[in-house]
């Protein structure tokens, strides 16, 4: 395994976590498909492929149940429903921003009924992540919105992972990101960076 390949997979490993009492299945054994050329994405749940009528590019849908409050004496079921799309362009340092790409939607998300409670960035030279996670009240639900973007030598992946949490009322305020987190995974496949 090459330097790049090897820190790929040290900064993939640090932005994905799985520390709820629920674990998953063995990623192995998870559905998924290639939403850009080096890029895969699996989910633990139902996966789907299909084109954008926006703009033709590949998009997966995910859902799955989930259970929120595990650990208390009444459990509330709920669905986790998930869109996941990359694009692929000449890479440029003012590009390589995921809180810039969110800032050039927050208005019109806002317009939309999108309330954004906390933003988590992490990253690296190679890699740069944006969770966006909040609210929405009609239809009452939770959302994360994740901006991921990968450095392939001259070339910058793209992807939007947009996740929306649905529940009873009884589930107060759930944790929604160790979801994301637990039930879904990208795996970058890049040759040597020059």
């Amino acid at each position: 395994m090459g330097k790049g390949l090897i820190a790929l997979a040290a900064t993939l490993a640090t932005i994905s976590t799985a520390s709820l009492a629920q674990n998953p299945a063995p990623v192995a054994e998870w559905p998924g498909a290639e939403i850009a050329e080096g890029v895969a994405f699996q989910g633990d749940g139902s996966v789907t492929l299909e084109a954008s009528s926006d703009t033709g590019l590949p998009v997966l849908t995910f859902w799955r149940p989930v259970l929120h409050d595990e650990g208390s004496r009444y459990p509330v079921a709920g669905r986790m429903d998930c869109r996941i799309a990359a694009s692929q362009g000449p890479f440029s340092e003012e590009d390589f921003d995921p809180a810039k790409r969110h800032k050039a939607v927050v208005d019109q998300r806002k317009e939309q009924g999108f309330i954004d409670q906390e933003r988590l960035a992490s990253g690296t030279d190679t890699v740069k992540k944006l969770d966006v996670i909040g609210r929405r009240n009609a239809p009452r639900s939770y959302y994360v919105l994740s901006y991921i973007m990968a450095r392939d030598g001259d070339r910058l992946i793209d992807i939007r992972r947009n996740c929306t949490f649905i529940f009873g009322a009884a589930a107060a305020k759930p944790d929604v990101l160790p979801y994301v987190n637990r039930y879904t995974k990208l795996t970058f496949a890049f040759g040597e960076t020059q």
